[in-house]
């Protein structure tokens, strides 16, 4: 077969998990900071592309736009960088799979959040803001998709979360079941691509368009509202990926009398 069975990925992200609970401070906030970074930069062609699309095919553009989003988590999973939406499932898997603990699992995630977040800011700033790439003619779409963000209430920002890293991890778990490059890129793809065409809600990413919509000056969003979204949408994106995903994922792949109780039939432990 080309691809791995389910035990067999349940194997390798809760290895990985165990790989992120050995890592360092600093090595965790840089790969963090740069994994916020990419994915705002493909958020940012995004912008380019929904931005300079005549009214007429928004549609078309919006189409477009989504399908050249993935590029930010195509390269934050081949370079190896950290993603806090994508660790909810990872880091759930291994905690499941009794590798890492609960307080690693809250720290792994709090601290990538965190550099998530600045790696998406400073893109926001540097790119967005100083070299103008989200302002001028894109000054109206950004701070029109910034402000949907936004000015919706706290429930469906967890609602959408959910929904948004449902998409993230799905994406994950394809990617690492393909034993070929393409088969990963393809499995990252479609599943990101689909979440941004719906429009749903995912922590990191808003925290590139929110503060690059603040920057422009024509936008009427606060820190508060900011941090609230932030804080609203990671923990829709915290249960679909680590309720939704891992744990049903865990009890189907396996075969467990109760989840401290497991044969393990793929594993190489």
């Amino acid at each position: 077969m080309n691809f791995l069975q389910g035990n067999e990925i349940i194997d390798i992200l809760s290895k990985k998990a165990e790989e992120k609970k050995k890592m360092s401070l600093e090595r965790l906030v840089l790969l963090g900071i740069l994994g916020g970074a990419f994915i705002a930069l493909g958020y940012l062609a995004y912008v380019r592309v929904v931005g300079n699309t005549p009214e007429n095919y928004a549609n078309i553009g919006a189409f477009i736009g989504a399908s050249i989003f993935p590029i930010g988590l195509i390269s934050i999973y081949l370079l190896g960088l950290e993603l806090v939406t994508g660790n909810t499932m990872t880091m759930t898997l291994g905690y499941l799979d009794r590798r890492v603990s609960l307080l690693d699992v809250i720290f792994n995630w709090v601290v990538v959040a965190l550099a998530n977040v600045i790696g998406a800011v400073i893109i926001a700033y540097l790119f967005g803001h100083v070299v103008g790439l989200t302002e001028g003619t894109y000054t109206e779409s950004v701070v029109k998709i910034a402000e949907s963000k936004v000015n919706v209430s706290y429930l469906s920002m967890i609602i959408s979360g959910i929904g948004g890293n449902v998409f993230v991890g799905v994406a994950v778990w394809i990617a690492t079941s393909a034993k070929n490059l393409s088969g990963k890129i393809f499995g990252l793809w479609f599943p990101v691509m689909v979440f941004v065409l719906i429009g749903l809600q995912h922590s990191i990413a808003n925290a590139f368009i929110i503060p690059a919509a603040m920057f422009t000056g024509q936008s009427s969003i606060t820190v508060f509202q900011f941090m609230m979204n932030f804080i609203n949408v990671f923990i829709g994106n915290a249960i679909g990926g680590a309720l939704i995903l891992a744990v049903p994922a865990f009890i189907s792949n396996r075969k467990c009398n109760s989840l401290g109780s497991c044969e393990i039939p793929y594993s190489n432990k």
